[in-house]
């Protein structure tokens, strides 16, 4: 991970807070323990503002409307959609709604995947103890500029990794297929990318990067990363950096169903953009579009498809982390 964070030493006493917490989050298990959470929390980052979201895109409006409040940190508590809520709270116009605000998170959903390029533990009691101990980063944060289902445009910002093709299909497919009680976590990721791949083919896509010429690729995935890890803990993108003003894009060439499952466990070790029907490379801005149908994923979420562009804005997020 880099090292050219800027970091800043804020206690947490000296901060208005709100923490806005998804209680769907994890199946509704942050629901079943919240009272354990809410009192570590509160010995960890003292007294906050305490605010339950009841449905979603709720988490957005209510971010922006603590920080017109005055408040100067919110704590997201959920999984990666719901940050990703709370962020584009943050968010107008490619600029923060308040420069001197922070934004911190709790991780208690399925994938967890944007707090692994911190190296922060999974267990809700370490990610605390990290919050008592933070540093204020600034960290890149992607925008997307793409095509909702009724043809309009819409823009949405990312911390994580946005993606199109086969990983937008696994979003849906976990979000209305999702087998509660026995699979969770990484293991519900991996059966729900096996599931979906046995549908989705190869698909034509026309991309420019950075303004340059027109190109055209047949794939099953696209990714633009931020962050390193997505899909509950696949390593997509190893070389990624979240202060580098770049972001990393990784496109899986036309490849067969059999390679593309014998090669599906390099992804999770990052061992994968060595493979020869692997496009590798840093960008500052990639527009993408298809005569087919081509689904999104931004932050573990599904909000449209192609036409997109993606493009990065470097540094305007601190995090408190």
């Amino acid at each position: 991970m880099s090292q050219v964070f800027c970091q800043k030493i804020v206690l947490w006493k000296n901060l208005k807070t709100a923490v806005i917490v998804n209680p769907q989050a994890g199946n509704g298990r942050i629901a079943k323990i919240w009272l354990n959470v809410e009192s570590s929390l509160k010995k960890s980052i003292g007294s906050f503002k305490l605010i339950h979201t009841t449905c979603c895109g709720e988490a957005k409006h209510l971010t922006r409307q603590e920080l017109q409040n005055g408040a100067i940190n919110i704590v997201a508590v959920g999984g990666d959609g719901h940050l990703n809520e709370v962020l584009n709270g943050f968010i107008e116009n490619d600029l923060p709604i308040n420069s001197d605000a922070t934004i911190s998170f709790l991780m208690t959903g399925t994938g967890c995947d944007f707090q692994r390029s911190f190296g922060i533990p999974n267990y809700w009691q370490s990610a605390i103890d990290n919050l008592k101990r933070a540093h204020v980063r600034q960290i890149d944060v992607g925008k997307v500029t793409f095509t909702k289902s009724d043809n309009t445009k819409q823009v949405r910002y990312f911390a994580n990794i946005a993606s199109f093709g086969l990983s937008g299909l696994v979003d849906r497919f976990i979000e209305h297929s999702r087998p509660r009680g026995f699979l969770k976590g990484s293991p519900l990721f991996l059966w729900a990318t096996i599931k979906s791949v046995l549908s989705h083919p190869n698909q034509l896509i026309k991309f420019q990067i950075d303004d340059g010429q027109e190109q055209h690729i047949q794939t099953r995935l696209g990714i633009l990363a931020n962050g390193r890890y997505f899909g509950g803990g696949m390593l997509a993108a190893p070389e990624a950096e979240l202060d580098d003003g770049m972001l990393d894009l990784i496109i899986l060439k036309e490849i067969s169903l059999a390679k593309f499952l014998w090669h599906l466990p390099k992804i999770y070790k990052g061992s994968h953009l060595k493979i020869p029907e692997v496009f590798f490379k840093k960008v500052y801005k990639l527009k993408a579009s298809s005569n087919e149908r081509v689904i999104l994923d931004i932050d573990g979420e599904s909000p449209g498809g192609l036409e997109a562009t993606f493009e990065v804005l470097p540094r305007i997020l601190k995090m408190r982390i």
